[in-house]
């Protein structure tokens, strides 16, 4: 077998392994509100917010909840690496059975604080309204005294590929970091431009090498020794060159301690996001 055959074989395996596990009930959680099995609104966190900072789920849901009514919380993936590797049977599959959870919680809308998740939702998902986490922070608000908590701060914006053309949410983004007290520089290629931090092509490749490459010369093309990020991915990868990486979120809700351990910290966090959802049912 030729090295680029068992590559591919290797890397369709390592996906269905993830897969397996990020839908597996160690890691998915489904809490309606106000203590019943079913939510009006469901919020949608994704994997990959869930794997850096667990308490930032907590945060957001307390958050929506205090403003919404009946808000409740699905933990899970959306399958997008399955998608973006060309399994289609299996990403349907497990799509599929999203859209059947989300039905039996009662759910007309979805929030979404992935940009991966927003996508496949609006194109696969007629039966409810798909709402940015973004988008819902900026006419609700921010948290009491945040603004200007940030002055004083000089950053780049990371934005994620996958919606770099819908205006609302790169504008609710900038507003947001306005009111935090933010100044930013813009990189040459953002909004509607903006180049992919080079995540999605190291899946697509199961290259490393080639995607550490991507992502370190996206990170390069900052003015800034700071770059804010709205996606996780994102974040992760604007780290790489030694550069300050945040998520919009620890702005608002203050950056996770930092950490080290690869992908077994990653599940830990999931495995975390999942009891700390269960302890606030």
């Amino acid at each position: 077998m030729s090295a680029s055959k068992k590559t591919f074989r290797h890397r369709r395996w390592g996906l269905r392994l993830h897969q397996s596990l990020v839908f597996s009930p160690l890691f998915c959680r489904a809490v309606g509100a106000g203590g019943t099995g079913r939510a009006q609104r469901v919020f949608f966190p994704g994997c990959s917010l869930a794997a850096y900072a667990p308490h930032h789920v907590l945060a957001v849901s307390d958050y929506l909840r205090e403003r919404l009514e009946g808000v409740g919380v699905l933990l899970k993936c959306c399958g997008k690496p399955l998608r973006l590797a060309s399994l289609k049977e299996s990403f349907q599959a497990r799509f599929d059975s999203l859209r059947s959870e989300l039905d039996r919680m009662g759910a007309e809308e979805v929030i979404v604080a992935c940009q991966n998740c927003y996508v496949l939702f609006n194109q696969l998902d007629e039966r409810r309204r798909v709402r940015s986490l973004w988008t819902l922070f900026e006419e609700q608000g921010l948290p009491e005294g945040l603004c200007g908590s940030a002055e004083g701060l000089e950053a780049s914006i990371q934005d994620s590929c996958t919606t770099r053309g819908i205006a609302e949410i790169t504008g609710s983004v900038r507003s947001l970091l306005d009111e935090l007290g933010v100044t930013v520089h813009e990189m040459e290629f953002s909004r509607e431009r903006a180049r992919c931090c080079g995540y999605g092509p190291q899946i697509v490749s199961g290259d490393a090498k080639r995607g550490r490459q991507a992502m370190l010369k996206r990170a390069a093309e900052s003015p800034c020794e700071t770059i804010v990020s709205y996606c996780a991915s994102c974040r992760s990868a604007m780290g790489l060159d030694g550069r300050k990486s945040l998520h919009l979120l620890d702005l608002i809700f203050g950056a996770p301690p930092p950490s080290s351990g690869g992908p077994m910290r990653d599940w830990l966090n999931r495995w975390r996001a999942r009891q700390l959802l269960g302890r606030s049912a």
